[in-house]
């Protein structure tokens, strides 16, 4: 993480703690966010982006499970199916070109519009379930007329911006776990998405469009979240560990705000991996929301490569000067 960002990260978390109007009431899934810092205009913010690898320790994306097996697959009439986008030549080549499976969503916060490819599929979520996690949690908070404590917000620090499993599993239990999760994901709703049981929150399935939903109820007004809360938990995907800097931040230049979550996940015993990336661009004329699910990886790295080659097609074709 550079010192830019590892200080607006820490006078984040030391202004919400010094701050009298930011005491916090203790409670399960308690929190809703006062702003944090300085005030932004969502989605108006420019900060140069990380995003969210937990590298360090090979830390898997389910609670204390390494693998798991493959997730079930249900697709369309055309397992290929692509809209938007996705049927430009440039995109489209790339994506039926691949080994690994894909699915993927952008959402054109400028246009409105939509660009689906195969939104049939469906995925586990590995890590990136940490972002619903943690709106879940704002939400109830919200509810309930309360703010997050401190140790919950030292715990989505953790959990959003070094991925760590451990913080998320004690927010997972805050909220309810599957049952606090799949009531606010109602609310938005997220009809593919089906929260992990038994406390594996990685095994939560999703789809593309899905998470391009999640995430615009971060970004643009939302009757869910309060404009705080949404600055508050963009802040964080904004400010990940420079380790974990890769995924749909591909092809952005520095100056570009980039909020987003990754995960990863070996399946069946190893032989192929889920590897995801989920976030919002925003600069240079761009203004969009995308997810990346990938699966029958080789290996993560192989998976981040597929990420990475379609991040910047998507980038390049959202140019105002290709409209």
């Amino acid at each position: 993480m550079s010192a830019r960002h590892r200080s607006r990260a820490q006078l984040h978390k030391r202004w919400m703690i010094e701050s009298s109007s930011l005491a916090v009431l203790v409670g399960i899934g308690v929190t809703v966010l006062v702003a944090i810092g300085p005030s932004r205009s969502l989605p108006m913010a420019r900060v140069a982006a990380q995003h969210s690898r937990n590298i360090a320790g090979g830390v898997s994306a389910v609670k204390e499970t390494p693998t798991i097996e493959s997730s079930t697959t249900t697709t369309t009439t055309n397992p290929n199916e692509m809209t938007g986008l996705f049927t430009t030549p440039a995109i489209g080549g790339y994506l039926q070109a691949r080994d690994s499976d894909i699915n993927a969503a952008v959402y054109n916060l400028d246009t409105g519009q939509l660009s689906l490819y195969r939104p049939g599929a469906v995925e586990y979520t590995a890590s990136v379930v940490k972002v619903d996690i943690l709106a879940t949690l704002l939400h109830q908070a919200e509810q309930q007329g309360t703010k997050i404590t401190v140790e919950e917000q030292d715990l989505a620090t953790t959990m959003i911006e070094n991925s760590d499993d451990d913080a998320a599993t004690d927010l997972w239990d805050d909220i309810g776990q599957q049952t606090g999760l799949a009531s606010f994901d109602s609310l938005i709703p997220l009809p593919d998405t089906v929260p992990g049981a038994d406390g594996y929150w990685g095994e939560t399935t999703t789809t593309g469009a899905d998470q391009v939903d999640l995430l615009r109820e971060l970004v643009q007004p939302s009757s869910l979240l309060e404009q705080s809360a949404q600055s508050y938990e963009l802040g964080l995907m904004e400010n990940v560990e420079s380790d974990q800097a890769w995924g749909v931040n591909s092809g952005a230049p520095a100056g570009v705000t980039v909020a987003l979550k990754n995960g990863w996940l070996p399946l069946e015993d190893n032989s192929d991996w889920q590897v995801n990336s989920v976030g919002w661009v925003d600069g240079e004329g761009r203004d969009y929301l995308i997810a990346v699910l990938t699966k029958n990886n080789e290996t993560e790295a192989s998976g981040i490569a597929a990420i990475e080659g379609l991040s910047p097609l998507v980038w390049n074709a959202l140019s105002p000067s290709s409209g």
